[in-house]
């Protein structure tokens, strides 16, 4: 990205600077070691190298700089004014490159990076998020952010490039040929109610299924959803549902069934674990079932890093489990 020349944050180097080609961090290295030791014969001993190479590499970096940086003091050489302005920085230098180096390795090895991903509601609300706090606590360096937002919203940021991968239903209004597209799972919708519930048995046949008062997602933020489960029940011959109340996050679709509003269709990952504790139940529907298909997407094009590969790993498995 070329520098913005009005920016002020960046400063630019001086022509003599430009010219000092013979800075390598070798040479800086060799220095410090003579400022450390006083002495370019111990720095010598030190680096196991010859001390004519050390007097080579000071000579090379006061002719580059066009300054003297050590003069004699008795039997030992001392640091001119210059020559402690200069070693103030090469420490500096060295210390930052030891750390890029050792960041780059880490890089490699997976242990530290950044890593965006976007994600359907359901996907990034449940399952999927506890899938990344438990890698987050296994690698602390690695930064994570996770984008809920609608299935278009996510295949577009992931098609876009401002996530890297996204888990999320499939939107077939765009084109995703693109992407990579792995199904993960199918994860089930179940018709609940609450516990006390007389507004349906426990069963719902399909002659039931259309009069039975329902808590739905509503058809603009949860459309697929919505379109999933009237398709299912028109596959089985009924045409409407009857609608009383439309939710768009499943934790408040799940507090109007609890509350007998009506029953509704509900994934399987927000279902509470004690589903009687929590004043619901699941109604049995024999003649329709329905599965949300799950993927993992992204860019074909793209090369993953190590540590995106490894989340992408941990997801699959987690997800591996639930089938």
């Amino acid at each position: 990205m070329p520098t913005n020349p009005t920016d002020t944050s960046y400063t630019a180097l001086p022509r003599e600077a430009l010219r000092a080609g013979n800075l390598t961090l070798h040479k800086l290295h060799v220095f410090c070691m003579v400022a450390r030791y006083g002495s370019v014969t111990r720095a010598a001993q030190h680096l196991s190298v010859a001390q004519p190479a050390v007097s080579a590499h000071l000579r090379s970096l006061e002719q580059s700089l066009d300054t003297k940086l050590v003069r004699k003091s008795g039997r030992n050489i001392e640091l001119t004014l210059p020559g402690q302005r200069i070693h103030a920085w090469a420490e500096e230098i060295i210390q930052r490159s030891s750390e890029m180096f050792l960041d780059l390795a880490d890089i490699e090895r997976g242990v530290i990076g950044k890593i965006r991903m976007a994600a359907s509601m359901v996907a990034g609300s449940y399952k999927l998020s506890d899938v990344v706090i438990a890698f987050k606590k296994e690698n602390p360096l690695v930064h994570i952010s996770l984008s809920v937002a609608t299935p278009h919203v996510a295949t577009e940021a992931v098609l876009s490039g401002d996530s890297d991968f996204g888990v999320t239903l499939i939107d077939h209004s765009r084109d995703t040929s693109r992407l990579k597209t792995e199904l993960l799972w199918r994860e089930p919708l179940y018709l609940v109610a609450a516990s006390h519930s007389r507004l349906v048995g426990p069963v719902a046949r399909r002659e039931d299924l259309a009069s039975i008062p329902l808590v739905t997602p509503p058809k603009g933020q949860m459309a697929m959803a919505s379109e999933l489960i009237d398709e299912a029940l028109r596959a089985v011959g009924v045409a409407g549902t009857n609608s009383v109340l439309a939710f768009g996050h499943p934790e408040s679709i799940l507090n109007a069934i609890r509350a007998d509003i009506g029953a509704g269709f509900v994934y399987q990952s927000t279902l509470p674990d004690d589903l009687t504790g929590s004043g619901l139940r699941i109604v049995e529907t024999p003649d329709v079932e329905i599965a949300m298909p799950l993927y993992l997407i992204y860019d074909r094009n793209i090369r993953l890093s190590p540590v995106e590969k490894q989340l992408l790993e941990r997801i699959r498995a987690a997800y591996k489990e639930l089938v």
